[in-house]
């Protein structure tokens, strides 16, 4: 895999939508090898930025290269190859088992042999294997999440050069263990050379998996950078407009966060 050049990148993006200004000249960029997590308040501009990075939406201003090219130039189906989205608001589809919404992560790259096979490595991975032949329409929200993220997997799966993973809220709706299997299962994909971009809101994950952190605060990036760096109570307070305070215990780092102090 190619990891010498940034897998995607966006440059003073800005974007408005009913004269309300949602992204500011934000520039990002996604590496090979490494998980972004881009966090911040409700109403930051998250969710939109990702549809812009992704080529989903289009910026008022700025550019967005994915492999050194315009992501615009990209046919929907060679974009899918390189880049691979795990949205918000993925419907559960009805009629559909699990093994071939995940088989559904290879749509884009024609016929192939080898397809149920590695969907059945996606949900193995993922602990879903005993789910496989179920109708997604009867999944859980947790367990569809999962599946999601499966089908992402075996979408970016495979490939010649680094891809990159644009997860969006990717652990929402699931409990404290699949969480962690998750955004362990994301890490494995950076080791893999790929590219992850993450929007998280739990602290706790944020510093555990991110290598690097973006935070976004009013459609601008407030500040980003290693995690070591972003992820200070003092930082974090301002933004989120509650106490942040860190505590350590044998080795380990823990962010807990409490109701902003009220004046009286």
């Amino acid at each position: 895999m190619n990891q010498h050049l940034p897998s995607l990148v966006a440059e003073k993006v800005t974007l408005s939508r009913e004269k309300r200004q949602i992204l500011d000249g934000v520039s990002l960029r996604v590496r090979p090898g490494k998980l972004l997590a881009v966090i911040g308040p409700n109403g930051a501009g998250k969710s939109t930025l990702l549809s812009v990075m992704s080529g989903l939406s289009k910026a008022g201003s700025g550019q967005v290269m994915l492999n050194g090219r315009a992501i615009s130039d990209f046919r929907p189906s060679d974009r899918a190859r390189h880049c691979a989205v795990m949205r918000q608001d993925n419907a559960r589809p009805s009629g559909l088992t699990v093994l071939e919404a995940v088989e559904l992560g290879r749509l884009a790259y024609g016929a192939e042999d080898d397809v149920r096979s590695l969907a059945w490595e996606m949900l193995q991975q993922m602990d879903l294997a005993d789910l496989a032949g179920r109708d997604c329409s009867r999944l859980s929200g947790g367990e569809w999440q999962r599946v999601a993220f499966a089908r992402t997997m075996a979408q970016i799966s495979g490939g010649e050069t680094a891809g990159v993973l644009l997860l969006d809220e990717p652990v929402s709706s699931l409990d404290p263990a699949h969480q962690h299997q998750l955004l362990g299962e994301a890490r494995r994909l950076t080791r893999a050379g790929h590219g992850v971009l993450a929007i998280l809101h739990d602290l706790n994950l944020t510093a555990h998996y991110a290598d690097e952190v973006a935070l976004l605060a009013a459609g601008r990036i407030h500040s980003s950078g290693p995690v070591a760096e972003i992820m200070r109570p003092a930082v974090l307070s301002e933004i989120y407009g509650c106490r942040v305070s860190e505590i350590r215990e044998g080795g380990e780092r823990a962010l807990v966060s409490f109701p902003a102090e009220k004046t009286r």
